[in-house]
């Protein structure tokens, strides 16, 4: 209980007082900056930090020591998640939103294909390269080797904002990593988490990986997971039918096992720390919107408002119970 008043009290502090911290940086970096090898996908990869609290210059945030890589949906090739990112920044995380390749969707090619491991096979042909019935992606154009070379990168041009403690011998330190995404990205996020020891997984209208040749949740939802499920998160529209209904995403939800902490809480009727939920759900603005809008409603800048205290929540939320999880508990 001590930890979730402390969540409490920290959504307040950040909600409230602004001025604790100094401006976030952006910076972009073209992927082909980072390996020659890569010629497609190839519009910027962006980068978010609050220098002040990475370089200890007085904020009384402090750096979390933790990446949070973020996964654009389809078609996103521009800086999106603005706000989102720039809280997390704010919060003390290094922050990537990654160009990688995203121009076809999961649910379109994957959801009435008979095979059940066609939603799978996609995803782990983008995040770590190879061929699926639907998609053919090289190894220097996955997730994992654009990532590892940007951080490469990032290392040798920025090396006093610590970017090389994110990787280890070369590869990735998944378990430093947070992963995040939108949509395509927040499907690629938590098959991420289940494959890797990740720090957090944070979806926004994700997963949407239900076969309508099945009539079921894909089957990955169900293996062994190497991210403990209380370190997953998702918020999800209830007017979004993007990929799947509202109904069908609540079944892939349980079928990750996202509801064995708490059932799904409505964040428009509730505050942090949601009776400790991993399903969060909204209707917000309360009205009937389209199933476009829907999807990203609480992703968008323009809503930032209402949702960042959300955010707050997914990104620092203790994963264990009773763990003392928080990015600055020395504020009161």
């Amino acid at each position: 209980m001590k930890a979730i008043a402390k969540l409490a009290l920290l959504c307040a502090v950040v909600l409230s007082a602004p001025h604790l911290f100094a401006e976030a940086t952006w910076v972009s970096v073209i992927p082909s900056e980072t390996d020659p090898g890569i010629h497609q996908y190839n519009t910027p990869h962006w980068i978010c930090v609050n220098r002040e609290i990475l370089l200890g210059q007085g904020s009384k945030v402090r750096d979390r020591h933790q990446l949070l890589l973020f996964l654009p949906g389809t078609g996103g090739h521009k800086r999106g998640a603005k706000a989102f990112l720039e809280t997390a920044a704010n919060l003390g995380y290094h922050c990537i939103e990654l160009m990688y390749p995203d121009d076809v969707a999961a649910a379109e090619v994957c959801r009435d294909d008979p095979d059940p491991n066609a939603f799978e096979a996609f995803r782990l042909a983008l995040i770590q390269g190879g061929e699926s019935a639907h998609v053919t992606v090289e190894r220097t154009d996955s997730i994992e080797n654009r990532l590892t070379k940007l951080l490469i990168h990032l290392r040798q041009r920025r090396p006093r904002e610590g970017w090389g403690q994110f990787l280890n011998s070369g590869k990735l330190a998944w378990e430093r990593i947070a992963v995040a995404g939108q949509s395509q990205g927040g499907g690629h996020a938590g098959l991420i988490g289940v494959k890797y020891h990740v720090a957090r997984v944070i979806m926004f209208g994700a997963p949407k990986d239900y076969s309508r040749a099945q009539h079921q949740p894909a089957p990955w939802y169900a293996e062994k997971k190497a991210t403990p499920v209380a370190a997953f998160f998702a918020i999800n529209h209830r007017q979004d039918r993007q990929g799947c209904t509202f109904t069908e995403e609540l079944e892939n939800l349980h079928a990750l096992g996202l509801d064995q902490l708490a059932p799904p809480v409505d964040v428009d009727e509730e505050a942090p720390p949601y009776r400790r939920s991993r399903i969060l759900v909204t209707n917000y603005p309360g009205t009937q919107v389209d199933s476009k809008t829907a999807h990203g409603t609480a992703l968008t800048d323009k809503n930032q408002s209402i949702f960042r205290r959300v955010w707050i929540y997914m990104l620092t939320t203790p994963i264990v119970s009773g763990q003392n999880d928080l990015p600055n508990p020395e504020l009161r």
